[in-house]
């Protein structure tokens, strides 16, 4: 059979997760082709493994994410390992990457030699990202789990970034660390399983996802960063947000930590996505 008649006898089929983007997915990667136009000039040709192209239609049309079945997501500007241990790369996230690297610019300037430090890195993506926009600068990633870490360790190692991982919860592993400059975090803060899709729920990491009360380790960072660990001068903490967390962090925020300026951000849709801490005013509003 030739990817031309498997592309049509699988736009024929009636299945919420077979549709057109999943189907070119496929076969790209079957034929190790480099886009869809790519695979338009082979498109008359025999399917190199059809076996492996049937097995992977199977896992998709039974709900398993394309990510997953492929074993790499799109982030930004390239490709990233993602296996079960980790979360599917989200919108969201890449925004807060880009949103972070424009701040670190205002404020550290456009290669700065600086700390960054990514708390519950999983798959390794924000601080990848960020490592690969600011080569001169530190970056530490942490995560509680050894197995998203050997897919972040991989991921380095594809982008050819080098970057200090370290096992441990929370800000266990850079205890020992100052002069941090810059924190990133996308930590669980989603608040009952009512809320995720059917496909979410059973196939990615509840580790990752779900956090009781949401603000959970937003408080645990918070309370637990000490002042030696950061920049006297001038630091950033950036983290993503659930769309509805705005009113009770800010009560958080106000009530516990009155001292920190911070600011939320809206997505490209326009919902609240992203909460913004520093600690002088000035450069607050330069962020603008």
């Amino acid at each position: 059979m030739t990817y031309r008649e498997k592309f049509f006898e699988l736009k024929k089929i009636d299945n919420e997760y077979l549709n057109q983007t999943s189907i070119k997915s496929l076969l790209i990667d079957n034929g190790g082709f480099i886009d869809f136009f790519d695979l338009l000039k082979h498109f008359d040709e025999s399917i190199k493994d059809e076996n492996k192209l049937n097995n992977q239609i199977n896992r998709l049309t039974s709900g398993e994410p394309l990510q997953y079945i492929l074993g790499y997501a799109y982030f930004v500007n390239s490709n990233y390992k993602v296996s079960p241990d980790v979360l599917i790369p989200r919108q969201e996230t890449e925004e807060l990457a880009v949103g972070v690297m424009t701040k670190i610019i205002k404020l550290f300037g456009k290669d700065p030699k600086i700390k960054i430090v990514d708390i519950g890195t999983g798959s390794g993506i924000l601080g990848i990202y960020l490592k690969e926009y600011f080569p001169k600068s530190t970056v530490i990633c942490t995560d509680i789990s050894l197995k998203a870490l050997e897919i972040a360790k991989i991921n380095a190692e594809e982008h050819h970034v080098d970057i200090d991982f370290r096992n441990g919860d929370m800000l266990e592993p850079i205890i020992d660390e100052n002069n941090i400059s810059v924190i990133i975090s996308n930590p669980p803060y989603i608040r009952s399983e009512d809320t995720v899709s059917k496909q979410t729920l059973k196939y990615e990491p509840h580790l990752a996802l779900f956090a009781s009360p949401v603000t959970k380790f937003y408080e645990e960072l918070l309370t637990s960063i000490d002042k030696q660990l950061l920049n006297d001068k001038k630091y950033l903490i950036a983290f993503e947000i659930g769309e509805d967390m705005e009113e009770e962090l800010t009560h958080i925020l106000e009530e516990k930590y009155s001292g920190l300026f911070y600011r939320f951000d809206k997505d490209m849709y326009g919902k609240t996505r992203f909460l913004y801490i520093i600690n002088n005013k000035e450069l607050l509003d330069a962020l603008n």
